[in-house]
């Protein structure tokens, strides 16, 4: 087909940016391909296997033919498995009616924003955020209010921000703990600070927990803080990070039931439903099972001692600094110190955009720039790699500075 050609697309898309995440691995893959080795720490999954009781389950579910296609939303005994999970992480009793699985988080968040949103509605999402949230709020017609948190308190979202943001037109407030990109984790008493402020509000928080298993200080639930608010939250988690099935497409929603089933009819013109076979081996993920329980336990421990050693090479380096990030598989350095400088070989990066293709192209290292997720002058590395990865990518790193 000819390639001169133009197309008339919808309106919508003109302020549609691409995942800057998504285009960091095309790189990636090209400059792989071309037989370079690349180092890559832009990539928000889990190096570990699946569990293999989940897989023995998928296979079970395949020689059994459970292939066709199931009900809006998943099947029965997986959206029950769901509805237990979240009211005992919550302490809020959900239904089956109050939950429904999605080709991922990422789709239920989508639905999310699509159910709530109206043109001139407003969505709070707090900066630094996920790369997906803005567009998909944007998407829904909303525009985003996004505060910019503060290296100080590790970028988490103050109450007095959030009420400097919120307005009549106020129809969403996303929060994510653990966070990405910046591993921050919300304490109990910053999320009740939240939850007081929005107290009169009508908004919908959007819980997002994905990262929920790897957390390295007492992790604090929005309804375990705040279960007043269990009226006005969606609950957004999936399997991806805890279970490392980010290929499954897994998600769920939970929430009030009108809301749950306005997601679900938007999904019924959608995706329907994810793959019957990621159902059931997501059924056997979400039943207890010390086994699986254990190793969920020991894929933290292992980011948890990764960290510590990103942290400290990350250290070495005197023109950057960085917190300590408290949950997920993330680092979320300052970088300002680097920029408008003469780097390896002369070069002047002047913005962390700038930074992260100069590291790929001349340190064949892989990271994603701050610009992406709303916040100039840093990078995020994911340290979901190997401990000798992480080591000599840091290496790399240092020297390309010099």
């Amino acid at each position: 087909m000819s390639a001169q050609r133009s197309y008339r697309l919808a309106k919508r898309l003109a302020q549609l940016e691409p995942s800057a995440t998504a285009a960091m691995t095309g790189r990636v893959a090209q400059l792989r391909a071309a037989g370079i080795n690349v180092i890559s720490f832009s990539v928000g999954e889990p190096d570990f296997d699946t569990p293999t009781p989940i897989k023995d389950a998928a296979i079970d579910a395949i020689n059994k033919n459970y292939t066709h296609y199931t009900p809006a939303g998943g099947i029965a005994e997986l959206r029950k498995a769901v509805a237990q999970r979240a009211s005992t992480d919550s302490g809020i009793t959900y239904g089956v009616n109050h939950v429904t699985t999605t080709a991922g988080a990422k789709e239920a968040l989508y639905l999310a924003f699509q159910a709530l949103c109206d043109e001139g509605d407003e969505a709070i999402i707090p900066a630094p955020y996920w790369v997906s949230y803005i567009e998909q709020a944007k998407l829904a017609g909303a525009t985003p209010i996004t505060p910019m948190g503060s290296d100080a308190n590790g970028f988490k979202l103050t109450p007095e921000q959030l009420a400097a943001s919120l307005s009549p037109r106020t129809r969403v407030v996303v929060l994510n703990s653990p966070s990405n990109p910046t591993g921050a984790v919300y304490s109990a008493a910053e999320l009740r600070a939240l939850a007081d402020v929005l107290r009169d509000s009508e908004a919908i928080v959007i819980s997002d927990e994905i990262y929920d298993a790897i957390s390295y200080v007492e992790y604090a639930r929005w309804l375990k803080v705040a279960p007043e608010m269990a009226d006005r939250t969606l609950i957004v988690n999936g399997a991806a990070k805890a279970y490392a099935m980010t290929g499954w497409r897994v998600g769920y929603v939970a929430g009030p039931q009108p809301i749950i089933t306005a997601i679900k009819d938007i999904q019924s013109h959608t995706s329907t439903h994810t793959a019957s076979i990621s159902q059931y081996a997501a059924l056997v993920a979400y039943t207890p099972n010390p086994a699986i329980e254990a190793t969920v336990v020991e894929m933290a421990t292992q980011f948890h001692r990764r960290r510590d050693i990103i942290l400290e090479l990350l250290a070495e380096i005197p023109e950057i600094s960085c917190n300590v990030p408290d949950g997920a598989f993330y680092v979320f350095p300052n970088i300002s110190g680097l920029l408008n400088r003469p780097l390896r070989g002369g070069t002047i990066c002047t913005t962390s955009d700038e930074l992260t293709n100069y590291l790929l192209d001349t340190a064949h290292i892989a990271a994603v720039s701050g610009e992406s997720f709303g916040a100039p002058g840093y990078i995020r590395f994911s340290y979901a790699t190997s401990e000798e990865q992480i080591i000599e990518g840091m290496r790399r790193f240092a020297a390309a500075l010099k």
